[in-house]
């Protein structure tokens, strides 16, 4: 395997994993046990509403987890487009024989 290849292999591992993270779903459990659903990384899927309606400090809750998540999961996926365009930007070299 080249070092290019490698490297988009890498960096495609890096980008799929970090896109992962990020839009996988967080949730906080309430004292009662249930689940009070915050949505992905993004915000997607966050109902502020429905977290106010059960306790306000869970819409705090909330957007900490989310905002947690989007900071070690936003270099994973920024490392993974470097190893992409690094790879796409360096010129294959001529084999001589």
């Amino acid at each position: 395997m080249s070092p290019r290849t490698f490297t988009v292999v890498i960096g495609l591992a890096f980008f799929l994993a970090g896109l992962a993270i990020l839009l996988v779903a967080l949730a906080v459990e309430a004292p009662n046990g249930t689940l009070i659903p915050c949505g992905n990384s993004l915000g997607f899927g966050f109902d502020e509403v429905d977290a106010a309606a059960t306790s306000p400090a869970y819409v705090t809750i909330c957007g900490d987890l989310r905002e947690k998540r989007l900071v070690w999961a936003a270099p994973i996926v920024s490392v993974g487009v470097l190893l992409l365009l690094g790879a796409m930007v360096v010129r294959k070299r001529p084999t001589h024989r």
